[in-house]
């Protein structure tokens, strides 16, 4: 293909694959092929030389040795390839580069990563896969953002000596994406880890990446030199992709502000480089530059938006977000903004993705589930003072403790329990959610401290709710724990005495009523108390099957005088345990005559028949006992009525059985009443499950079952889990709706 420094531009041709090579270029292209043979070199050997500092900074700040081991065994690797990566990165580009001029832009391999990732491989953002995608899809975009005029002309003057051939982003050999799949081509055989490979990385956009504007101006030039489209103006100074952000036109940054003390930016820093990267593959091919447009400056347009904001309900109306198209023809028609001689007024490219990103957010923001209507309603009005901030500071996408986000997410948090049920007056949630979006509204122009003093504000108003809906929860779920807790032990109760009697077939009236109405008690205080485990229970339970057999027969010698030996012990234990229950002194009075009665007619070897009148009494006491512990569990037992029919488990069921505590529910009552509750509970013995609202009061109690049957009927609706910030679920979802947007337009398809 190529001979020495120079293109071969004999053989296969490029008019064998549909695109011309216009004559008496050669020599040109050639020149623009040594200026990029002079300029790899260079900027190679400086990312070389600075990394060695950067790892050694990374590995001296390690967290622990394993990390600390990792940056210097890096660094050993790093000099030990340093030749074969910077080899494999310099025939990387330029074989790129010369195939463009033999075989088209077809031609030119994109093997960087164009965010084509599926939504589920974006939700796994421990995947070291989809990180170190994202940090070279984050650089690219940034360099594509930075450099788009010095691209455009790039694209326009190789279509020309190309005889109209369309470029397209992909295409461009010397666009930022050709860099970024060389340098990942060349480390992939690096054996280190995510970690270093994104400060390799992060230092790669730094020292090459963003270090391209020489290079374009130099080649520009001399196409320009030669002839070729020399009207195009592409060299006004762009702005310094690594300054901070607020500056306008296509060289705003994407990066923003700084990172707070202590932040990785490794992942989280490409997130709005991520989203303009799909932004971009989703707008027509079409869209061009025009020298004679004036971008709008940052500062006119924060003016314009401050004036919107002051509006207030005109903007946002109904809980809807603004639309892009609508924002942009609002901005633009403001008397801030100004107008250009030309009469052709543009917002510039950074900030015009900026209206796009918040305005998606805000359309995922405001329909998510886990808000009522009043709280979208309250929220919506929030949309233009974001935009501002993220004018302002593009870390609002990359830092999760940003002050505006946290404040955002910490509202969307706490309305999730709240529905118009709760009351919008006082000082209830809604009042503060009001009061801090009112201060907003009205005081935030420039200063993001407001939302740091807003978010305190909040916060501690939260805790103090928090503090009183906590104890209120305890106090709810002990009660239920409580209630769960007393019929488990009745029916280990029940259990344990209908095991002592049927081992004995019939045993006497007396003993049946003393055990069911009194001992009963016994073993129940002993089960709560100190459980199923303990000596307490053992002694007891052994006490009531002693106290079965002193009553039974004894035909033997030997069994009358064993009876006669344990009777003293006996009574005395009963009389202890009855005692310790305050049993009615009149009942173990009158038991206590009947038990005399039994136990002498055993000693004497027979058994004594009772009065009629005598078992008639005892009968009724049977009766009256027995009836009220089966009446008392079948009350205390946990919505008995609600079992369902038994049927075939299904997904409601699976559902409800996985429910986690701390899951938010949308409840739908007969009349229409909308309530949100919180499953605070469910009991490891039954499955049943406690329901708080947001001040800890108890709103419901339901079997597992029946919780299923709410699932499937629809009266039960499940809601967004609060422990993912609002704001990180929006940017999840919209990535992978962006994914797939940019993935079915033609922009958006890979190369074959």
């Amino acid at each position: 293909m190529k001979a020495g420094n120079i293109i071969s531009f004999g053989g296969k041709r490029s008019g064998d694959q549909g695109v011309t090579l216009r004559e008496g270029y050669h020599g040109t292209i050639n020149a623009c092929r040594q200026l990029l043979v002079k300029f790899l070199p260079q900027r190679m050997d400086a990312l070389f030389e600075r990394l060695d500092d950067v790892l050694y900074t990374h590995a001296d700040k390690a967290g622990n040795d394993k990390s600390q081991a990792a940056y210097f065994e890096a660094m050993r690797i790093l000099r030990r390839e340093r030749e074969q990566i910077q080899s494999a990165f310099n025939k990387g580009v330029l074989g790129r580069f010369d195939r463009f001029w033999t075989h088209g832009p077809g031609s030119v391999p994109n093997d960087a990563p164009d965010a084509s990732f599926t939504s589920d491989e974006l939700g796994l953002v421990e995947s070291d896969d989809l990180e170190e995608g994202l940090a070279i899809t984050g650089m690219v975009s940034k360099g594509n953002n930075s450099f788009y005029r010095d691209l455009y002309a790039l694209d326009e003057r190789f279509s020309y000596l190309l005889n109209g051939a369309t470029i397209g982003e992909a295409g461009n050999p010397l666009a930022p994406a050709s860099f970024g799949a060389a340098f990942k081509q060349s480390m992939a055989t690096l054996e280190v880890t995510l970690a270093v490979k994104l400060v390799i990385y992060k230092q790669f956009e730094k020292e090459v990446i963003g270090q391209l504007a020489p290079l374009y101006d130099q080649i520009n030039a001399v196409l320009a030199k030669a002839g070729i489209q020399p009207e195009i103006k592409p060299t006004v100074r762009r702005n310094s992709p690594y300054r901070a952000s607020g500056s306008s036109g296509y060289g705003a940054t994407a990066e923003g502000a700084a990172y707070a003390p202590g932040e990785d930016p490794g992942l989280q820093a490409e997130v709005f480089a991520t989203l303009q990267q799909l932004l971009m593959q989703r707008r027509p091919a079409t869209q061009s530059v025009s020298t004679s447009v004036q971008y709008v400056d940052s500062m006119n347009l924060l003016s314009a938006l401050s004036v919107l904001q002051h509006q207030g309900d005109q903007v946002a109306a109904a809980g809807q977000a603004l639309d892009a198209g609508a924002m942009r023809n609002a901005l633009l028609s403001m008397p801030q903004i100004g107008r250009a001689a030309s009469g052709k007024v543009a917002i510039g490219r950074s900030d015009d993705d900026t209206i796009d990103v918040i305005s998606m957010l805000f359309e995922f923001i405001l329909e998510d589930p886990g808000l009522s209507d009043a709280m979208r309603a309250l929220l919506a009005r929030l949309q233009i003072p974001m935009l501002k901030v993220a004018i302002l500071d593009k870390s609002f996408f990359s830092r999760k403790d940003h002050p505006a986000r946290r404040l955002l997410n910490a509202m969307a948090q706490a309305a999730i329990g709240w529905t118009e049920e709760s009351g919008r007056s006082g000082d209830g949630l809604y009042a503060h959610i009001e009061s801090a979006v009112g201060r907003i509204l009205t005081k935030f122009d420039d200063d993001l401290t407001l939302f740091d003093e807003l978010y305190e504000q909040f916060a501690a108003f939260l805790e103090r709710e928090q503090r009183g809906a906590h104890v209120a929860e305890e106090r709810a779920a002990q009660v239920t724990q409580g209630k769960e807790a007393l019929v488990e032990a009745k029916r280990h109760v029940a259990d344990e005495i209908g095991h002592c009697l049927s081992n004995y077939g019939a045993v006497p009236d007396v003993v049946q009523n003393l055990v069911r109405d009194g001992w009963n008690d016994v073993l129940l205080l002993i089960y709560l108390r100190k459980g199923r485990e303990s000596e307490e229970w053992t002694d007891a339970v052994n006490l009531m099957d002693r106290l079965v057999w002193s009553v039974m027969p004894k035909p033997s010698h030997s069994e009358r005088q064993e009876l006669l030996r344990s009777i003293p012990e006996l009574l005395k234990a009963l009389r202890a345990g009855l005692a310790g229950i305050s049993y009615n002194q009149h009942k173990m009075t009158r038991a206590f005559k009947g038990l005399q009665a039994r136990h002498l007619a055993c000693l004497r070897g027979g058994r004594a028949l009772e009065s009629a009148d005598a078992d008639q009494a005892d009968e009724d006491n049977q009766v009256d006992g027995a009836g009220d512990v089966m009446e008392e569990i079948v009350l205390e037992s946990v919505d008995a009525r609600s079992a369902p029919i038994e049927s075939e488990p299904d997904q409601f069921d699976a559902q409800a059985r996985e429910l986690e505590v701390g899951t938010w529910l949308e409840l739908t009552e007969e009349d229409g009443t909308v309530v949100r509750a919180k499953l605070s509970w469910r009991s490891n013995i039954s499955g049943s499950c406690l329901f708080v609202n947001r001040k800890g009061m108890k709103v419901a109690e339901v079997t597992q079952q029946g919780l299923g049957v709410w699932l499937r009927s629809g009266k039960a609706v499940v809601l967004p889990a609060v422990s993912v910030p609002l704001m990180d679920r929006a940017l999840n979802s919209m990535l992978a709706t962006l994914n797939r947007s940019a993935s079915t337009t033609p922009g958006g398809k890979k190369e074959e």
